[in-house]
């Protein structure tokens, strides 16, 4: 099977797995601003200042006279007096369902962020460098979710020095105060490292240490189940024990900082861990444009030792949508 089909097929699951989960979005408003922007949120709060609940930004201060209106999607079904033969019988459900996944696919509730970055340089040495990241994200009630694409493409004189694309959907539901389950699953495939497929579910259990305004910071531990084909190997699988943790930090109201970091080891194969490391600066330019710089770091000890370290810095322009 080529790359883009897998491609094209993982997207489609996920895409199905997010639709099938999501069937109100009652709880989130639109804000549109007199300067022509908008912003999606929960609403907490209306009066002089309209406070939101943005899935990236954490909570935005809005003054009233900003706001040009405030739209609250919600459906409203008129009582019927009469049953319906057709919508009881089970084409009419299907096409209840059929609206809702569309509805859902739309992710016209969701807060959309999409950051393009691009290096090129002539000279000694040619080489070119870009890089594409789309995050999705959605609050509602106890669930959080989040989808993220990424693909990374370089060439150096003519030849590939990268060529990655890694994609997740990822579900946090609260079950207490302060602690989430959470369900992660991935795909990826890297050229450079001769992996030419990669799965992974993860299930884990979390707790949120801090949860304020300006500063969240999240820790748990999980299992994880592995499916890889290599190059010169398939069908090889693991399992894992997985221990993650991310923070989010709003140095005002332009700066945030975000962290990942997530250590997964086999316990038949201790010495063959695996970790990933993300920090990142993100300011914003406008309401709907921002720029970012992240520094990324993957090791992966049961690979060879020539494959076995990935990092980069990446810079790029960010747009909300």
């Amino acid at each position: 099977m080529k790359k883009w089909i897998r491609n094209l097929v993982s997207l489609a699951v996920t895409l199905f797995a997010v639709g099938s989960g999501m069937a109100a979005f009652a709880e989130e408003v639109r804000v549109y601003l007199k300067n022509g922007d908008q912003l999606r949120g929960r609403l907490i709060s209306e009066d002089r200042i309209v406070l939101i609940e943005h899935a990236l930004l954490g909570d935005v201060e809005i003054p009233a006279s900003s706001v040009r209106k405030i739209d609250r999607p919600g459906k409203t079904e008129e009582p019927k007096e009469e049953s319906n033969e057709e919508d009881a019988s089970p084409s009419g459900s299907r096409s209840a369902w059929v609206d809702g996944f569309v509805k859902a696919i739309s992710f016209e509730d969701w807060s959309r962020e999409l950051e393009l970055g691009m290096n090129s340089q002539n000279g000694r040495r040619d080489k070119v460098d870009f890089n594409a990241r789309i995050n999705l994200r959605r609050r509602i009630e106890k669930n959080d979710y989040r989808i993220e694409a990424r693909r990374y493409y370089g060439e150096s004189s003519q030849e590939k020095t990268t060529d990655r694309v890694f994609s997740n959907f990822r579900w946090r539901r609260d079950i207490s105060p302060g602690v989430f389950w959470q369900s992660d699953s991935s795909y990826s495939f890297d050229a450079i490292k001769e992996i030419d497929l990669n799965i992974e579910q993860k299930l884990g259990l979390g707790y949120r240490f801090l949860n304020q305004k300006y500063l969240k910071i999240s820790t748990g531990v999980g299992m994880s189940g592995r499916y890889r084909d290599e190059k010169d190997e398939t069908g090889i699988t693991n399992y894992l024990v997985d221990f993650f943790q991310d923070a989010g930090y709003r140095i005002n109201s332009r700066f945030r900082i975000t962290q990942e970091f997530r250590i997964a080891i086999p316990p038949d194969a201790r010495n063959e861990y695996e970790y990933e490391f993300e920090t990142g600066i993100i300011s914003k330019v406008t309401d709907a444009l921002r720029m970012s710089f992240r520094y990324q770091l993957e090791y992966d000890k049961s690979l060879p030792e020539d494959r076995r370290e990935d990092q980069r810095f990446v810079s790029a322009l960010g747009l909300d949508f």
